[in-house]
Parts: C-alpha cells; sequence; structure tokens
C-alpha cells in the first residue's frame, strides 16, 4: 500500500535559504575566528629572535612586564606568584603549555623564576620573541 501525500509540492527554492543562511553563518564565525591571537592586555616590547613558536596556540599566557615591581598577569589578569603557581596546579586538565612574555626590559632573573614555577608543575615553557628586522 502506497502513501500519498494531500499537500502541493513545494519548491526547491523554499530549502535554498536556510542553507545559506547556514553557510554564510559558518564562514563569518570562521573568518572572524582564524585570526584572533589572544593578546595579554600589557604592552609588553619583546626581544628579537630567529627562533619559530609552533604548538602553542591555546597555551596560557604569562606576562611579565618591565619595572621594579614584582607586576605579573595570567593570561591577562593580574596575579602574584603564589597566585600563579596555584592557577598552574587547578588548570593541570587543560592545556599544559604556557608562553611568557616578558617584556626585554624585565628582570632576567624574575622571567627564569616564573619559568621554572611553570616548569616544575608539568608545563611546557616557550618564550616570546619577535623576528628581527630584515
Amino acid at each position: 500500500m502506497k502513501l500519498e501525500s494531500n499537500l502541493p509540492k513545494q519548491s526547491p527554492w523554499l530549502y535554498t535559504a536556510p542553507l545559506l543562511n547556514t553557510i554564510l553563518l559558518l564562514l563569518v564565525c570562521y573568518l572572524f575566528s582564524s585570526g584572533f591571537v589572544v593578546p595579554s592586555g600589557v604592552k609588553v616590547e619583546h626581544p628579537q629572535s630567529n627562533s619559530r613558536l609552533s604548538g602553542f596556540d591555546r597555551a596560557h599566557i604569562i606576562t611579565v612586564p618591565a619595572g621594579a615591581d614584582n607586576t605579573l598577569y595570567f593570561d591577562g589578569m593580574r596575579t602574584t606568584t603564589a597566585e600563579l603557581r596555584d592557577k598552574l596546579k587547578a588548570n593541570r586538565e587543560g592545556e599544559r603549555r604556557a608562553i611568557i612574555h616578558a617584556d626585554k626590559q624585565a628582570p632576567f632573573g624574575r622571567v627564569i623564576e616564573i619559568g621554572n614555577i611553570a616548569l616544575d608543575l608539568g608545563y611546557e615553557v616557550a618564550h616570546s620573541t619577535v623576528p628581527p628586522k630584515s
């Protein structure tokens, strides 16, 4: 027994509008999200280096600005050294990588101290630099 519909036939154009809306929405989301880099929100002048950083796109960002005070930022939020250790311990299930954005005028011992905290907790650490000017 074959069932027949009593509804009138619909135009195929009826289904193209939602499809085009979905494709346009996906395209806009892709274009806006692909070029975003998570800035730390703190102005830092990076040292120059020929090295390349790869595989750290979802890493935590630790910022060490220049100055004598012990200012420190973790993912854009101001923190102290003790709080940094606690935050890194709390994020153990997430990404286990950290990028240290250190100003070239920041005390070198402070930068190494921050890197050692992350390394002691099992994080991979990379230092952010800029390519040399040609």
